[in-house]
């Protein structure tokens, strides 16, 4: 199918439809950030699942979406672009806040669910902290890693001072948060922002360039910042990358 050609819906079927609920501040608060098609469609599919499920510990599994070929439809049209997708539409709304994401482990492998951040998906999480798994559709030996939603931001970091974020990106993003120390992230969208260079790798050489000598030690001046396509980026010294405050 073309880009352009647009696909029809039939409308909803008369008669008793099931309906769900979704709360007010999405509309409110939510929808008017959320910029990105697959984040939107990745908070009403984690609505519209929490809604069929009982209890308080309501969540989905990442591992579900990636089954659901409902879901993956319209999330590309091959099998590796669909789940690059999927995993980057739900990273990017728990980075905004709209969910909650946490890691488990499950017969000595890793998963990764998404809780809604309403109320009671707070306090599912919080229970789940603490070691009480009671309630959950499935039995798990642990949490590993919970994103608390004070954490600093690197999705929002670049959409604030570069601009929009490609599924392919936010992986890379995602990747970096974990090499990185998080003031550095902080540190290093200053320095390209100060310098006029709002580009992901020039931010990323800095931040190797820190890695390799040391953000506050001296480095030689005058070296070449080259981007991963060969382009020149800026003759800069260590001042320019804030190795020398």
């Amino acid at each position: 199918m073309s880009a352009n050609e647009l696909r029809g819906f039939a409308g909803f079927r008369a008669g008793k439809t099931r309906l769900i609920s979704i709360p007010a501040e999405f509309f409110g608060e939510l929808m008017p950030l959320v910029d990105d098609l697959d984040e939107l469609k990745a908070v009403l599919y984690l609505m519209w699942q929490l809604a069929q499920g009982e209890g308080d510990a309501r969540y989905l599994r990442l591992d579900d979406a990636l089954s659901d070929w409902v879901f993956l439809q319209g999330m590309g049209e091959t099998p590796e672009e669909q789940e690059e997708r999927t995993k980057a539409a739900f990273a990017r709304a728990a980075q905004r806040g709209a969910l909650i994401e946490i890691e488990v482990e499950r017969g000595g492998r890793r998963e990764t669910w998404y809780f809604l951040n309403s109320f009671k998906g707070r306090q599912a999480v919080e229970r789940l902290r603490r070691g009480d798994f009671e309630g959950l559709v499935h039995d798990i030996d642990d949490v590993v890693v919970g994103l608390e939603k004070e954490r600093p931001n690197i999705f929002l970091l670049y959409e604030q001072n570069i601009g929009m974020i490609t599924p392919l990106l936010a992986e890379k993003l995602r990747q970096a948060e974990r090499d990185y120390p998080q003031a550095w992230l902080r540190d290093a969208f200053a320095e390209a922002v100060a310098h006029n260079k709002r580009s992901w790798a020039y931010i990323q050489r800095i931040l190797e360039n820190w890695a390799k000598h040391g953000k506050e030690s001296p480095s030689q001046t005058g070296r070449l910042l080259v981007a991963d396509d060969g382009d020149d980026l800026e003759e800069y010294g260590a001042e320019a990358l804030g190795i020398i405050r």
